[in-house]
């Protein structure tokens, strides 16, 4: 009698090491499996967001552009006027002539101060350096979160491999028995095609 129920505590001793290393095994797969997942996620994410920045990037970029053309001809233009003016000034031949090209002179001088004082410094060499370290930073988060991805998949790989995980995921089903590594189509990025102004 006592040998039976010495037997029998040790079944259920036995019984319950089992089901809590079952619980345990399946609870790390399955974390393995969605932090696999979340990474694949997140690296979707980052993917997405970066070609949304290079795409903000380019139109802020030739926005930016098409202001500082459209200053730098406004600027060309009063300071072309201004030369005009005071050429007509310095050529009149009587006072009426002198005095119509003196105030154009001034007229024209005037336009340029504004169009120099409105935009003193032009910048789009510096913006298009600070765009281009935005979309750096946007790569850095693209290789960030493809790396974090690949340490998920390989400690995924590494668990369900093990030989305990490996018999109880075969049995589960849910659990595939290897994760395939990321292999992106090697291509060329065409950062044109990104370009609005492109199309």
């Amino acid at each position: 009698m006592k040998t039976g129920i010495i037997v029998l505590i040790v079944i259920v001793f036995v019984a319950l090491i089992l089901i809590a290393s079952v619980i345990g095994t399946y609870n790390t797969l399955n974390r393995n499996y969605q932090a696999v997942r979340s990474g694949e996620s997140q690296y979707s994410a980052e993917l997405n967001n970066c070609t949304q920045k290079i795409q903000g990037v380019w139109e802020i970029a030739n926005q930016y552009m098409n202001h500082e053309s459209e200053t730098f001809q406004s600027v060309t233009l009063a300071r072309s006027g201004y030369d005009v003016a005071r050429k007509d000034f310095e050529n009149a031949k009587d006072l009426k002539s002198q005095t119509q090209a003196g105030n154009s002179a001034v007229n024209a001088a005037l336009a340029f101060q504004l169009q120099v004082e409105a935009y003193p410094q032009l910048q789009a060499v510096e913006t298009t350096r600070e765009n281009i370290r935005n979309m750096e930073s946007s790569v850095n988060e693209i290789k960030t979160a493809l790396n974090d991805w690949i340490v998920t998949i390989r400690t995924y790989n590494t668990y369900r491999g093990s030989f305990w995980p490996n018999i109880l995921g075969s049995m589960m089903g849910k659990f595939p028995s290897e994760m395939a590594y990321y292999e992106g189509e090697v291509k060329k990025l065409d950062i044109n095609q990104l370009n609005p102004q492109k199309e």
